[in-house]
């Protein structure tokens, strides 16, 4: 997702001579100059916290597995996927072939935005499921009901 940011918020940073003002910003979060398009990163910060406090756990004897190992599926929780109450967006890893993102990419209702670019992007949609049965669809037209 890509939004323009038209806000000015280092103006005041700038401004500022008070240092502990600098601490009340998120060190997770950048925020970038007037006029600087964002970009999701896919919170890059937090699958790397998850898999430094993971290494952690390891190499202290609280947790099985090896250091170099991937993470467990679902261990990592991005913020628009904490955010999200319907879990309609998920994250995960590709190579694994029983992670759930990886059988939703397999699912025959999942889709790429622009194949025919041969760009292979790493988000994909799932198409809406319709009732293709008759008669629901002429009760719903007769009540008034949403398509």
């Amino acid at each position: 997702m890509r939004r323009f940011n038209f806000l000015d918020w280092n103006k005041e940073f700038r401004e500022a001579r008070n240092k502990v003002r600098r601490l009340l910003f998120n060190p997770d979060v950048t925020v970038r100059m007037r006029g600087v398009m964002e970009k999701c990163t896919f919170c890059v910060q937090r699958i790397q916290n998850a898999k430094i406090k993971a290494k952690a756990q390891i190499r202290g004897g609280q947790r099985a597995g090896t250091v170099n190992g991937p993470l467990p599926d679902g261990e990592v929780e991005t913020a628009c996927q904490a955010a999200c109450p319907t879990e309609a967006i998920v994250f995960g890893d590709l190579s694994d072939p029983n992670s759930r993102v990886s059988r939703m990419h397999e699912d025959r209702r999942s889709y790429a935005l622009v194949p025919e670019t041969y760009t292979k992007p790493r988000n994909r949609f799932l198409a809406r499921v319709r009732n293709p049965n008759p008669a629901l669809v002429e009760r719903a037209a007769s009540t008034g009901g949403h398509e």
